[in-house]
């Protein structure tokens, strides 16, 4: 049954490019150490500034992204987001880093970041 769930989770949470600010900032970390049997993770910012998180801290202090989860090569952070059309929705921020630390991201979002301008036209047969 375990095949199963990852599509229909897949199909739910759309992939997005967003606007928002934490997938940004951790495009431009380098993640210096891992702790994944502590749930701790050392980041480097560009400015050369070194932050440890703890499994459930905030990538912020003002209500940013939650670290969820630490194992030795990602990183998942969970936010509260707003789409385009208003709806209330949670983020799910996938964070892959190789051996130098260097991160690449991923956002999957409950709701679309923006609103279509137009909207789809149905099928004709």
């Amino acid at each position: 049954m375990a095949p199963l769930f990852l599509p229909l989770l897949l199909s739910v949470l759309a992939l997005q490019a967003s606007s928002s600010p934490e997938p940004r900032f951790l495009e431009s970390i380098r993640v210096v150490s891992t702790r994944p049997s502590e749930g701790k993770v050392t980041l480097l910012a560009p400015d050369g500034a070194r932050r440890t998180l703890a499994e459930g801290d905030p990538l912020e202090e003002e209500g940013g992204a939650r670290l969820k989860a630490v194992t030795s090569a990602t990183l998942v952070f969970t936010s509260r987001v707003t789409g385009g059309d208003g709806a209330a929705g949670e983020s799910l921020i996938v964070v892959r880093f190789d051996a130098s630390g260097k991160t690449r991201v991923r956002e999957y979002r409950s709701v679309p970041d923006d609103v279509p301008s137009k909207p789809p036209r149905p099928d004709r047969d």
